[in-house]
Order: C-alpha cells, then sequence, then structure tokens
C-alpha cells in the first residue's frame, strides 16, 4: 500500500521534475480545482499504476513515478476537452493503458538508443491518437478551453494572469488560482525553478509581443506555457545550474516559439492541439545535441539521481571540487621518507619546454642542508645511495644502470639522464626516474614491479652536478621522451611544524614532502567488509534510539552504508584515503552525522597533519539563510561549507579524528558566519568506539554497542 501510494503522489510530482512527495501531494489537490479534470487525472495514475504492479514492472521506478505521470495527463487531457460521459470514460479507460504501454516502450527505446528520456511525448502520442479517433464518433460534446477570460483573476493585470494561466495549464488547468497555487509550491520547492518561470514568462512575452503584431492569447499562453516547461528541465533540472543557464533560456524560447507557430498551423488542420510537443522537442533534442560536444565543463547534463535544481547544483559542484582532479591510476612518490623538491614545473635549470613537467627530489635536514660534512663528495649528500621506489605497479620497460657516478660539480652530457629505470604502468602512461646509482638497479627489463618496490638507488649520473632524483612521466618508453602532465594521487607537504595533506595534485618548488604512511588500525576501522554489521546507541536532541549499519555492495561494485530506514552512504575508498562520496537519506540519522564527521579521511596518524573536505550545501545548512541565498544561484553561490580536519592522540591507542565545519557566505551574505564541530573516536581494539557531532546547537552521539 505504502508503495502504491508514493507511485501516486511521485507521479504527480514527476510533471514538474520533483523528487518530493508533498510536491505531488499538493499538485494532486490543486488538480481538482477542476474536479473533472482532477478525477480524471487520478483515474490516470491509478490505473497505470495499479496495471505496472500487476505487470511486475520495476517497483523502484513505479514508485518514483515514471509510469505514472504520463496517465495523469492523458486523462486530465480528455477531462479539459471533453464534457465527461460513461461512453467518454469508457474511451478514456482504453487510452491510458495505450498511454502506459507508449511510455513503456518509448522510456525503454528513447533510454537505449539515444540515452534520453521519454518526457511527455507518450502523453500527446496518445492524446493524438485519442482525437483522432474520437472524430469517428457521434454526440461528443467538446469543452469550451483557453479562452481569453477563461479562468481569469479580475484584479490582476493580463501579463500576470497570463502568466499563471501558463503554469495552470502544467496540470490542464483554466483556472489562474491554480497557477497560483502551483507557483507557491514550486518557491517552497525551487528558488531556482521560481525564478526561471518568471524569467522564462518574461523573455517569451516580451519576443512574441514584440514580434507578433496582435497575438492571439491561445498563442501566448501556449508559448509561455511550453517555455516555462523548457526553463524547468533545461534549468537546473536535466542540466546543472550554470552562468549559460540564462543564455541557453534564451535561445531554447526562440526554438519553442518557432515550433509553436509551426505546429500551430501543421496541426490546426486536423483539429489537434499543440500543448507540450514544443517542450518535448527543444528539451530532447538540445540534451541530445549537447551530448556530442569535446568538453562538457559548462551545461553539464544531470548525471545522478536528480533533486531540486539546487541540490543538483550543490552535489555537482561540491564533486567537482572533491574529485575532478581524479585520475584512473594513483601514483605515489618514488622515494621512502621526506624528500624536497629542489626544481619543479618550469624550474630554473633544465626542465623547460617539452621536458617541463618533471620535479628534481634531495633530502635535506632541519636546517634545510643537503649534506653533511663540507659536501665535496656524492656520499656527503643526504639523498645518495637512499632507496628509490616505483611509483605505481608496472612492468620494467627500460634499465641504464652502467653509467658512472659524477664528482660533485661535474656533469656528464653525453649520457644526459645518466642511469634511468623506465616503467609501464599501462592506460599509456609511463614514469622515468633517471640519474640513479651505477649498478644498483634491483630490476631487469620486463620484470613486474608493485608501488612502493625498491627497484634502485639514488645516484649522481649524468647531467647531475650533485645527487638527485629526476622523476617524470611520459607517453612512452624512450629515453629523454618529453614529459606528460600528471598529478601524484596523494602526499603530504611540510610547513611551519604542520603537515598538508595532498590529493591529486602537483608538488612545487621547496615543498619537503613525503607519502602518507598507512595506519593499520585506522585502515581497519574504516575498512566495512561486504556484509559487515555496526550497531550503535545514539542520542539526539533528547531522542534515544538505536541504528544498524549494513556494508553492502550495489550493482555497479559501489561499496556503502546502509540504515534500517534505507538511509545510505556511499563509500570511495582508496588505497590511502577514505572517502565518504555521498549520502542520501535522513538528517537525523547516525549515517548522516558520520558523514559531516568523516568525510575525508587519510589513513595515518599524524597529529602535524591538517586537511580540509568541502561538503554540498543543501546536506548542510537549512532554513531561511539558505533558501534566500538560492535566489542568487543564478548568478552566483552565496554560501560555501567546508570541513577543517586533525588528528590528535587521546590516550595510547586511541585516536580522536576532530572536525570542524564552517559554513561561510560571501556577497551580500557574507555577514553569515557559522560553526559546527564533530569528532570520530577509533580505538585500536574496536574499530570505530564512538562519534559526535554538534550542529546548530543540537549535539548528536553514537556509541557502537559490543
Amino acid at each position: 500500500m505504502k508503495l502504491f501510494l508514493d507511485s501516486i503522489f511521485y507521479s504527480y510530482a514527476q510533471i514538474f521534475f520533483s523528487n518530493r512527495k508533498w510536491f505531488g501531494i499538493g499538485a494532486l489537490l490543486i488538480s481538482f480545482i477542476d474536479p473533472a479534470v482532477g478525477a480524471m487525472g487520478l483515474l490516470g495514475v491509478l490505473l497505470s499504476n495499479a496495471f505496472a504492479l500487476y505487470l511486475k514492472f520495476d517497483n523502484e521506478k513505479i514508485r518514483k513515478g515514471f509510469y505514472g505521470f504520463n496517465g495523469i495527463l492523458i486523462g486530465a487531457a480528455i477531462a479539459f476537452f471533453f464534457k465527461l460521459s460513461p461512453f467518454i470514460i469508457g474511451l478514456a479507460v482504453i487510452f491510458i493503458f495505450l498511454a502506459f504501454f507508449i511510455s513503456a516502450s518509448l522510456e525503454h527505446l528513447m533510454a537505449n538508443l539515444f540515452n534520453l528520456p521519454g518526457l511527455s511525448l507518450p502523453f500527446i502520442l496518445t492524446l493524438y491518437v485519442f482525437l483522432i479517433v474520437i472524430t469517428n464518433f457521434q454526440g461528443i460534446h467538446y469543452r469550451d478551453v483557453i479562452t481569453a477570460t477563461s479562468g481569469s483573476i479580475e484584479f490582476l493585470p493580463e501579463w500576470l494572469n497570463l502568466f499563471f494561466s501558463s503554469l495552470a495549464l502544467i496540470l490542464l488547468q483554466s483556472s489562474a488560482w491554480a497557477g497560483i497555487l502551483l507557483w507557491l509550491i514550486i518557491l517552497a520547492f525551487s528558488r531556482v525553478m521560481f525564478l526561471n518561470s518568471l524569467i522564462a514568462f518574461a523573455i517569451n512575452y516580451a519576443i512574441v509581443i514584440s514580434v507578433f503584431p496582435n497575438p492571439s492569447h491561445t498563442f501566448l499562453i501556449l508559448t509561455s506555457f511550453n517555455a516555462v516547461l523548457t526553463a524547468f528541465a533545461l534549468g537546473g533540472s536535466m542540466i546543472i545550474l550554470s552562468k549559460k543557464t540564462i543564455p541557453l533560456l534564451l535561445m531554447t524560447i526562440f526554438f519553442i516559439i518557432t515550433f509553436t507557430l509551426f505546429f500551430e498551423n501543421i496541426l490546426s488542420e486536423k483539429l489537434l492541439p499543440v500543448l507540450v510537443l514544443p517542450f518535448n522537442i527543444v528539451t530532447l533534442s538540445t540534451i541530445y545535441s549537447l551530448k556530442f560536444r569535446q568538453e562538457n565543463t559548462d551545461l553539464t547534463l544531470l548525471y545522478f539521481p536528480p533533486g531540486s535544481p539546487e541540490e543538483n547544483f550543490y552535489y555537482h559542484s561540491t564533486r567537482l571540487s572533491r574529485f575532478a582532479s581524479f585520475k584512473y591510476l594513483f601514483p605515489e612518490l618514488p622515494f621512502l621518507g621526506k624528500w624536497t623538491i629542489t626544481q619543479a614545473f618550469d624550474g630554473e635549470y633544465t626542465h623547460k619546454e617539452d621536458w617541463k613537467y618533471a620535479w628534481d627530489f634531495e633530502i635535506a635536514d632541519e636546517n634545510g642542508s643537503f649534506y653533511h660534512g663540507d659536501g665535496k663528495e656524492p656520499s656527503d649528500y643526504y639523498c645518495f645511495n637512499t632507496p628509490v621506489v616505483a611509483p605505481l605497479d608496472g612492468k620494467i620497460a627500460r634499465v641504464i644502470d652502467n653509467v658512472r657516478d659524477n664528482e660533485i660539480g661535474e656533469v656528464n652530457l653525453e649520457q644526459n639522464w645518466g642511469n634511468t629505470i623506465i616503467i609501464d604502468h599501462g592506460e599509456g602512461l609511463f614514469s622515468s626516474l633517471s640519474h640513479l646509482k651505477r649498478k644498483s638497479a634491483l630490476v631487469k627489463e620486463g620484470d613486474e614491479v608493485k608501488k612502493g618496490q625498491i627497484i634502485a638507488r639514488c645516484g649522481n649520473s649524468g647531467r647531475s652536478p650533485k645527487p638527485h632524483l629526476h622523476f617524470q612521466f611520459q607517453l612512452t618508453d624512450k629515453l629523454g621522451d618529453k614529459t606528460y602532465k600528471f598529478p601524484l594521487a596523494h602526499y603530504n607537504s611540510e610547513k611551519d611544524g604542520t603537515e598538508e595533506l595532498h590529493v591529486f595534485d602537483f608538488p612545487k618548488q621547496n615543498e619537503r614532502i613525503r607519502n602518507i604512511d598507512v595506519h593499520k588500525s585506522i585502515k581497519e576501522a574504516l575498512n566495512f567488509k561486504l556484509g559487515d554489521k555496526l550497531e550503535f546507541v545514539c542520542e539526539y536532541n533528547g531522542t534515544t534510539f538505536e541504528e544498524i549499519w549494513t556494508s553492502k555492495v550495489d550493482i555497479l561494485n559501489v561499496p556503502y552504508l546502509e540504515n534500517e530506514n534505507g538511509d545510505r552512504l556511499n563509500i570511495y575508498a582508496t588505497e590511502k584515503i577514505f572517502y565518504v562520496a555521498n549520502y542520501v537519506g535522513s538528517k537525523k540519522s547516525a549515517l548522516y552525522f558520520f558523514y559531516l564527521a568523516a568525510s575525508k579521511v587519510p589513513l595515518e596518524f599524524s597529529e602535524q597533519l591538517r586537511w580540509d573536505d568541502p561538503l554540498p550545501v543543501g546536506f548542510v545548512v537549512d532554513g531561511l539563510i539558505r533558501y534566500a541565498s538560492e535566489f542568487l544561484l543564478l548568478l552566483y553561490s552565496a554560501l560555501s561549507t567546508r570541513t577543517e580536519f586533525k588528528w590528535v592522540k587521546l590516550e595510547d591507542e586511541v585516536f580522536v579524528l576532530l572536525s570542524k565545519l564552517k559554513t561561510r557566505g560571501k556577497g551580500i551574505f557574507s555577514f553569515y558566519q557559522k560553526e559546527d564541530n564533530g569528532k570520530l573516536i577509533i580505538d585500536t581494539s574496536k574499530g570505530i568506539r564512538e562519534f559526535h557531532f554538534s550542529k546548530s546547537g543540537k549535539e548528536f552521539k553514537a556509541v557502537k554497542k559490543e
């Protein structure tokens, strides 16, 4: 019963690209402003979803309204155009079933052939078949719809009546009051959609009034209605909000007007209404054309389960900030311990032109000196004869190992690269490590090596006046080939007594850096194995409850934690860093507060280490301040949230991850500053022991049951 009720409400919400049940309930109630239209729309969704359940279609798709919203539209449209009679109702039932089959097949066809949604094409196709069939029957009575005074509100100006009538037409309502109520629900759901409806209407109204002499009321409503629907789809629901959203809407509204004029002339001869046909043509063609771009950094098509335009924007921008630099391989520094970069990209000496994307590494002491004694011998240098390791798994492609090491100050220009090992990492990526010590290679060509495996020792061969390690990525196994810009997956840099975590970044000149040293207990605590169950006793805002997490993997092999209420925490764990990739669910669950407290955790313990991580504004900020800021999203994001982390030791073998979640406003919201705090306690013997979070003055605590 719950599934069936959900399917009804979400079907109504689907018409407006909404994933909120309350939106669907509101739309359902508004549809009964015209009782006949409301009743037939409800009949349409009841029959469609019942039929889908009977035929055993996918329950989740049924629940989300994929099979029901076209049934609503066809039922409502029949009542909108015709006076109801037993015959019309009986015929409507048949065509509601037809709409279901067209919807199911067209959705599958569009998805497989073009990777596109079916939108409301099934509705308009079914309606046209119905209207053509109905002409063969006598005694059918039509309703008078969309006239100049249809459903207008006397005290409102004409243009505002047009706007509200256009909104009302989405639910096949002729009363402007329905449009007003819909607009209020849209405002509660999305400030962006609210503004987009106004912008789309204003652009459409200005163009039509300017271009066409004395346009008809019907034409104005049809173009406005299609323009608003298109703005809903392309202005944040199916394309991520960006600075190009308004220009896109401007362009597509020109297309809407053109297609409305075209179809009105073509279809009027057959007595067929235009309705949503322009919206479907323009929206689908726009989305499909954007799939063929070489780069999609702007006007990004939705690639995850939809939310409101604001939620889509927050999720996408945060994902870009967190993961945009990630690559398909995870290389690390090719040495052990802390080294200093003495020459980085576009370096002062040799890293120029085709060879500019390279690093030179040396070891310095606490005083910044690279050698002990007088530094006249290679062995005086701290890096000389120290291990060099493979930055990634791979196969040894080339080994040069017999070039003598230079005296200090000498260079060997004839054998420029000196002793060198080149590793093929697959995927077209190679790494080259040069100026190695003579006869120190521990591998030969064709050997398979693992990341971190010692392969040679640092030397002073080739064009090397003093001992150092030259490291570069390239695209072939050719000695001395031009460099390729590829980031290191993760490393720590040291400055003023603290360390900073870097993820898929490029080390810079004079940075003192090291690889992450994995702590076994921390890694074990955050290693959720398939089938693991964790039980917590939780306290929040004066309420005590228990929550059980189960570790699962979805069909795409994405690991996640899920509680008994269906709240879900997607995990992205690399070899050395634990990430929470995404969270979907209640903001009162233990999973939610775990997300806030531990969204990104390097699997090592260092009290000097500092790092941060952005979070989606929509997951963190609630209330009027967020809703007010969202009126500016078409211009800029007025709020940002970022968590700062550090480790402390509570006692022997008990580690505490401290987090400080900072929300900051900018522009006219620069006055808004807020901080929330959390901590995660990890015990060597117990793993996660407990975690806390203080958010907006409310305290959350979760203690794991033994």
